[in-house]
């Protein structure tokens, strides 16, 4: 491995775009644009190669259909500018994903090689790093913020300046999208870690992640983060000690009564009173508000919702309209359940796209796990884990809808990628290393998964 080489430049590059997505994560829309650019630069390079990642090739038509339906609820949408760019932008981040994956897929095994270590290197800084901050009140961001004002301009009203001009404080927004990004690398950088060859960066990438997890578990800012990475974990130390397809079977079942039943459940947390006990959280107790809001919405249009990315515009139609702002007694310390987003994706795929947008989301999820039983027994874990901490994060908060939040999923599937590309390359190695007996080989099935 020669460094300064091509295969160098792209480790380079794919730790940089990693570590990045952390620091600044608004600006991880911009870098899986990059990336879309990059590797169709490379299919255009490599055009007699063959790149087919088949065993998700169902997930991304399954994709593609929801990202079609939501572009077609601009005809009827009550935002529809909004309803064309934010489908238009999901169908870019497939093609994103898309790509990459077939450039990783066909990469030499130098240029492999320094994905991983790039990969490996960046997550494990960024663990470090995102604790750091974290234990310090984001020591190293108000530092940043004090030596170069310039840089918080547009966000003042995030940022708490002394009268010597120094920041005292900064507020946890940007704090929790770092959060959220690094729960979703976490299980990439896992099976990184595992597969590294490297004995002293394998040690260091478990210790930098084990502890960065610990701080972002019981030190963390955001809520959600902290629970979908304890229901990765819990998912994680399940599939690997138990039978994965009894798990597999069980997360199925749950990812369809979830997407199938998010409605009455929203509204039978909210009619239990929820909102109104002790023991939650302020920021819980006011989710099961707009819940049970959102939930009484999505009857008024059950079948085809409002509109992709409408329901900021039908939220503040609803509060304009006093007969239907009124239409709850009892939110408790809350004035109202009308919120920008419904904070559940679940709950907003409903309401915006109604019962055909839920159907194709049911079935991403779906194909989405029949593709991870297709795995390696030994890759399902990590895998199965990633699995649940996304329906965990997309369950209490963000938008859907938000191009930040969908670029850093793309990141993340593109970095468990590189990822199986590591482990199938360490399996070939030692395959080449340890030839099987005579006879072995031909017992062996034919395109073994990897």
């Amino acid at each position: 491995m020669q460094p300064f080489s091509k295969a160098w430049w792209c480790g380079l590059a794919i730790g940089t775009v990693a570590l990045t997505a952390v620091v600044a994560p608004r600006t991880t829309t911009f870098l899986m644009l990059l990336v879309l650019l990059l590797s169709l630069a490379d299919q255009l390079l490599r055009p007699a190669l063959p790149r087919r990642p088949a065993r998700f090739e169902a997930v991304f038509v399954a994709v593609a259909a929801f990202a079609g339906w939501g572009l077609l609820s601009a005809t009827w949408s009550l935002a529809p500018w909004h309803s064309l760019l934010k489908p238009a932008f999901l169908v870019l981040m497939l093609t994103a994903v898309w790509l990459a994956l077939r450039g990783i897929s066909t990469a030499t095994r130098p240029v492999a090689h320094y994905l991983v270590e790039g990969a490996l290197t960046a997550i494990t800084i960024a663990y470090i790093l995102v604790a750091f901050e974290i234990l310090t009140g984001q020591l190293i961001t108000r530092s940043l913020l004090t030596a170069f004002p310039s840089l918080y301009s547009n966000i003042t009203k995030h940022v708490t300046v002394a009268a010597d001009g120094s920041v005292l404080k900064v507020s946890i927004a940007n704090l929790n999208r770092r959060t959220a990004i690094l729960i979703w690398l976490l299980w990439p950088a896992i099976m990184l870690a595992i597969h590294d060859p490297n004995r002293c960066r394998r040690v260091v990438a478990y210790v930098s992640l084990g502890l960065g997890a610990a701080v972002i578990l019981f030190y963390g800012t955001h809520q959600t983060s902290q629970l979908a990475l304890l229901g990765g974990l819990v998912a994680y130390g399940i599939a690997s000690r138990f039978n994965r397809a009894a798990v597999l079977t069980a997360v199925t079942g749950l990812w369809t009564a979830v997407v199938m039943l998010a409605v009455p459940i929203a509204l039978l947390v909210f009619h239990a009173n929820l909102h109104q006990a002790d023991w939650l959280f302020y920021s819980a107790r006011h989710r099961v508000v707009i819940w049970g809001t959102a939930a009484e919405e999505v009857m008024r249009s059950p079948v085809i919702g409002i509109g992709a990315d409408a329901t900021r515009v039908a939220m503040r139609k609803a509060v304009s309209n006093p007969a239907q702002a009124k239409l709850k007694r009892d939110l408790g310390q809350f004035e109202s359940g009308y919120a920008n987003h419904t904070h559940n994706v679940y709950l907003q795929v409903w309401y915006e796209l109604g019962a055909i947008g839920a159907l194709l989301f049911l079935s991403i999820g779906l194909l989405t796990l029949r593709a991870i039983a297709k795995l390696q027994a030994s890759a399902q874990p990590a895998a199965i884990a990633m699995f649940a901490t996304t329906s965990l994060l997309i369950g209490f908060s963000y938008s859907m809808w938000q191009t930040w939040f969908m670029a850093a999923l793309g990141l993340a599937i593109t970095m468990f990628t590189i990822a199986l590309r590591k482990r199938s390359d360490q399996l070939q190695g030692d395959r080449d290393s340890n030839p099987p007996a005579e006879g072995v080989a031909a017992s062996q099935p034919v395109g073994r998964k990897t």
